[in-house]
């Protein structure tokens, strides 16, 4: 059996290494293509970090380690000065600033998220 050429493709990147990261479900090179650009400092209203997913403004933010074909998309994590921290650092209600591309479907996906405050109440 002959797969086409686009559903190799897409399986390519549902079976692409994540890496324990985010399991965002299968993404469509399209996707990217009528993404919108995403970029938005709030509050953490949820935090799910098993799946390395927040709730920002409403909206699902993934952060990610993903390999798409050739290029890897990963997540910078930093705190206001610059200085790289570990998604576990991250807590409900902390105020962050996140840059990323929001898919057809809703889905965020984080380039950047700064840590602005270190508290709940910043």
């Amino acid at each position: 059996m002959s797969i086409p050429a686009t559903n190799r493709l897409i399986l390519a990147i549902q079976l692409a290494p994540t890496q324990g990261w985010a399991d965002i479900g299968p993404i469509d090179p399209s996707d990217f293509e009528y993404s919108e650009p995403f970029e938005v400092s709030a509050r953490i209203m949820d935090i799910d970090y098993s799946n390395h997913m927040l709730i920002v403004l409403e909206s699902k933010v993934y952060v990610v380690d993903l390999l798409i074909g050739a290029q890897n998309l990963k997540t910078v994590l930093t705190n206001a000065n610059g200085n790289p921290i570990l998604f576990s650092s991250l807590s409900q209600g902390q105020k962050v600033m996140v840059r990323g591309m929001k898919l057809p479907d809703g889905r965020v996906i984080a380039g950047e998220l700064v840590r602005l405050s270190l508290s709940t109440g910043n």
